[in-house]
């Protein structure tokens, strides 16, 4: 679909270039408006508007496909079309998509149409940055100002292409344009549901934000004073809190309540309690946390509209796997992804096959990083774990006793040689490994270490996703399968053999780093940023920011 989309990009830039040198040029004072738009076009020479150069080669591929008439003025160019007010109007509120209004001169614009002039230039100067500035908006509402894989290689995810020439055509032939654009914002689940979050947090960030909660002993029920006091003024603040419980001066079961509930939308232990960790994320301000909504909506933009009927997701700030079936979430469970320096990558695949009694071929980093400083502490770990050695990682390695081997002659081979831990109870992957094809190597899968789900936080593995429950997600992804069926794959577990289940239809998965989101029933729900991805995003924006002022050089955008 990509390379058509591509290939039509393409054809137009040719279908432009041969209708532009097709027009002949009338003679001065007798040009059309649309021959005016065509000729001004038609040359090298830089178009500025507002102390900027518009995109020429942008906007003769939207004019070709007009056959160079005006979108925004009458055809003579002496009136303004209603389309013109309303597509302004959207772009003066591009705040409320997560968007910036001065990227598409917004007040500009707004200025050039409360004082209209049917000049020649000033005509031309509003149809092209109209035109220019709703080209851009279109294409940031639809896939980013970003460019994902510039900010990150993990970021692996390709925003779907747009053909956002053609949706400028159609704004302009909308009769009803504010209807239409508002319908042109992501449609996956997580975008609409930030929108609505930062349309409710903004008007707090521009009264002023929450109150500071002062520093303190704990708060907790049965106390009384100021401090339970000023807390109840900030989960009032945050919506957590009934604003008719505000002079209540001592902490009672309403109040903790109310904590409980500010602690699980922000994933903490919901213990309502206020110690240090529920008091710094109570302190965060509230422009930090508009912020953070942006940078969301900006991830949300990259991931795809439609993650399938049948479809797997892991949010990696949340802990948390979904399996969804015609919209209905059929599982969800926690599951463990990577620490800080093994981070689970961002990314969309498909999950191909089962192994049931996996056998894990221990990554050359991962021998070199951790096994290796094991078998230096205890020597006869290779043979408790059941890991065995090869010389290589060819078809013709041949095992060597592991037994012979020091720690310090594995060292020195441990680039040539492959380790490799037969499948059984302390097999790293667990008993069901979750095929996914992807370029870093990770995948889902058991563990042998299941205490470990018991924790909050649980960036804890080396990159992959191990799920809480391999056992019902093994059964979602095998329902369609009627030869595969509980007791059968049970019998393969208890075997202990290896065995492929490969799924004849592969159910899409999805990798994502949200750390706010509107949940089912409504509530905002927000997550530390475990990797700093949130400040990456932030951080290329402010940069973009500084390019568009001229201030830097370099920057991933679109």
């Amino acid at each position: 679909m990509r390379q058509f989309v591509r290939l039509g990009m393409i054809v137009l830039l040719v279908v432009a270039n041969l209708a532009l040198a097709a027009y002949e040029k009338p003679a001065a004072g007798q040009e059309t408006f649309s021959q005016q738009i065509a000729q001004r076009l038609g040359g090298d020479s830089p178009w500025i508007v507002e102390g900027r150069a518009l995109n020429l080669p942008l906007l003769r591929r939207f004019y070709a496909r007009r056959g160079f008439a005006p979108a925004w003025l009458e055809t003579e160019g002496t009136r303004l079309r209603p389309q013109a007010s309303v597509v302004a109007a959207v772009l003066a509120a591009a705040g409320n998509e997560g968007l910036e209004p001065d990227d598409y001169g917004a007040v500009a614009l707004q200025a050039r149409l409360q004082a209209f002039s049917p000049e020649p230039e000033e005509r031309l100067a509003l149809e092209g940055l109209l035109s220019e500035s709703l080209l851009n908006y279109l294409t940031h509402l639809r896939s980013g100002r970003l460019t994902p894989r510039a900010i990150s290689v993990e970021f692996d995810t390709t925003p779907e292409p747009v053909d956002v020439i053609g949706l400028a055509h159609e704004v302009a032939q909308a009769t009803d344009p504010m209807t239409f654009l508002a319908a042109l914002a992501p449609a996956n689940p997580y975008y609409l549901g930030l929108r609505s979050a930062l349309a409710a947090l903004r008007p707090v960030v521009q009264a002023g934000g929450w109150p500071v909660l002062p520093e303190g002993p704990k708060l907790q029920p049965g106390q009384k004073g100021p401090g339970v006091l000023a807390l109840r003024r900030r989960l009032i603040a945050s919506g957590d809190l009934d604003p008719r419980a505000a002079s209540l001066p001592v902490y009672d079961d309403g109040l903790r309540k109310a904590v409980a509930h500010f602690q699980a939308r922000h994933g903490l232990e919901a213990d309502g309690a206020v110690g240090a960790t529920t008091r710094a994320a109570l302190n965060v301000p509230a422009e930090r946390r508009l912020a953070q909504m942006v940078a969301n909506l900006e991830r949300a933009r990259w991931i795809p509209a439609d993650f399938g009927p049948r479809h797997v997701r892991v949010n990696i700030p949340s802990f948390q796997l979904q399996a969804v079936d015609g919209g209905v979430v059929r599982l969800e469970m926690p599951v463990i992804v990577g620490t800080a320096v093994r981070r689970t990558p961002i990314l969309s695949s498909q999950i191909t096959s089962l192994v049931l009694n996996p056998m894990w071929t221990v990554p050359r980093k991962l021998a070199r990083e951790d096994l290796l400083p094991k078998l230096q502490k205890q020597p006869g770990y290779l043979e408790a774990q059941g890991i065995r050695v090869y010389s290589g990682w060819g078809s013709e390695a041949r095992e060597l006793r592991s037994r012979d081997l020091s720690a310090k002659t594995l060292a020195a081979m441990v680039d040539q040689v492959k380790f490799r831990q037969d499948p059984g109870p302390l097999n790293a992957l667990g008993q069901i490994k979750f095929n996914i094809p992807n370029g870093f190597d990770v995948y889902l899968h058991d563990t042998s270490h299941r205490e470990k789900f018991a924790r909050t936080v649980r960036a804890l593995s080396s990159g992959c996703v191990r799920v809480g429950d391999p056992m019902a997600l093994a059964g979602f992804l095998t329902d369609p399968l009627p030869e595969w069926p509980p007791q059968r794959r049970q019998e393969i577990l208890d075997s202990a053999k290896t065995t492929v289940i490969a799924l004849r239809q592969p159910v899409p998965v999805h990798l994502l780093y949200q750390t706010v989101w509107r949940d089912a029933a409504g509530v905002i729900q927000i997550r530390d940023d475990v990797y700093g991805r949130d400040d990456q995003v932030r951080e290329a924006l402010e940069r973009r920011s500084l390019l568009l002022a001229g201030k830097t050089a370099t920057v991933a955008m679109r």
